[in-house]
């Protein structure tokens, strides 16, 4: 049952992005992430403004791309090889005994 009823969230999402795509600058329209009424100020745009960043878009895309839909991380590649840079950076550090503010390293031993 719950997963008819996600089915039917999901369909309504992508019905109303068509009706927005298909829209005329200046129409009244329903954001379909939030559901926030907005006034279509850009050919392009299919999705209100009132969210911070991207946020109504972003969560329209991980809701109704279904391999998204199940990605619990959400970690980007780009973040994922920043993260394994810094370990890499991290673990090069561990090699060095002494840390550069340690008592040792400023001589009060």
């Amino acid at each position: 049952m719950f997963v008819l009823i996600k089915n039917v969230c999901v369909m309504k999402m992508k019905q109303r992005y068509k009706l927005n795509k298909g829209a005329k600058v200046g129409e009244i329209l329903v954001c379909p992430a939030c559901g926030t009424k907005f006034e279509k100020t850009n050919y392009q745009q299919a999705f209100c403004k009132s969210k911070p960043k991207t946020m109504c878009k972003d969560k329209y895309w991980n809701t109704v791309t279904p391999e998204k839909r199940c990605n619990t991380t959400r970690i980007s590649p780009a973040n994922a090889m920043y993260m394994e840079r810094i370990k890499e950076y991290r673990e090069k550090q561990d090699m060095y005994d002494e840390h550069p503010f340690s008592s040792e390293a400023l001589g009060q031993w």
